[in-house]
């Protein structure tokens, strides 16, 4: 397949363009992080809410194509009864929350947290083995990537569900030992990547094997200052099966080759 994989919008535009381009690609996949723009973009809130509501409208269009995933500043408008168990919401607007969230209930349907196309699996920030093992016990099989991707989404569904999504490791500031698939830095996944290697790691655990599967995400914003001071953005990572595009930058994937273009 060709997917077209638009990262962490934040109230950009660079969506727009690639986008007016639909009948190129087999399918169309969102990243999350709609709102809470960068205060160095100078994007407004009600800006970022004006492009939030046209990716509503284009998704709505194209439902047979695209698929709008959630992100971690997603969350907070997305789920009040999330909101009631977290404490960090990093520039959650609370002028415009209702708003925000009105959107998010009337177009419910569009959002998940977890796809699958050709044996990829698409979330805001990577699936890392520790945390899949603490939330999908033994009892809880998981045989296949599908499988991972309706328990993933189920998560949505349930109080226990949603605490595990706001899972924040001490890289993002919080207290737990793993990152959920919506808060893992790239420096939790490279950690992950590197206890794979251990030859004294029993890798026969179903979530262990399940992991070793490719993954692309977003979430860890790669930019920069430049010596004018001006923000530049740099390249996505790519770490073993993993692919991070958080750089303002649409891509195109080939997954049968798993390759990255920039779109």
């Amino acid at each position: 397949m060709k997917i077209l994989v638009l990262p962490d919008i934040h109230g950009r535009k660079f969506w727009e363009e690639p986008c007016k381009h639909i009948e190129d690609y087999d399918k169309i996949i969102f990243l999350g992080d709609y709102m809470d723009p960068y205060d160095f973009e100078n994007i407004t809130v009600s800006e970022a809410l004006e492009n939030f509501e046209n990716i509503l409208a284009f998704a709505d269009a194209h439902k047979d194509k695209v698929t709008l995933l959630l992100g971690n500043h997603d969350m907070p408008y997305f789920s009040e009864k999330y909101k009631s168990f977290t404490w960090y919401h990093s520039r959650h607007s609370n002028q415009y929350c209702n708003d925000i969230r009105q959107r998010f209930e009337e177009y419910k349907e569009l959002f998940k947290i977890a796809d699958v196309a050709d044996d990829v699996l698409f979330t805001h920030a990577g699936c890392t083995p520790g945390w899949i093992m603490t939330v999908f016990t033994e009892q809880y099989k998981l045989t296949s990537l599908e499988d991972l991707a309706f328990s993933l989404n189920n998560l949505l569904n349930t109080d226990k569900g949603l605490q595990y999504l706001f899972m924040v490791s001490s890289d993002r500031g919080g207290l737990d030992k793993y990152a959920s698939c919506i808060w893992a830095d790239a420096s939790d996944t490279m950690w992950h990547q590197e206890m794979l290697k251990d030859p004294e790691l029993d890798i026969s655990e179903t979530a262990l094997q399940i992991m070793q599967i490719k993954q692309v995400f977003g979430h860890t914003l790669q930019a920069f200052y430049k010596p004018d001071r001006s923000i530049g953005y740099g390249d996505a990572i790519e770490v073993m099966n993993n692919k991070m595009l958080d750089n303002c930058k649409a891509y195109e994937l080939d997954t049968k080759e798993f390759i990255i273009r920039k779109a």
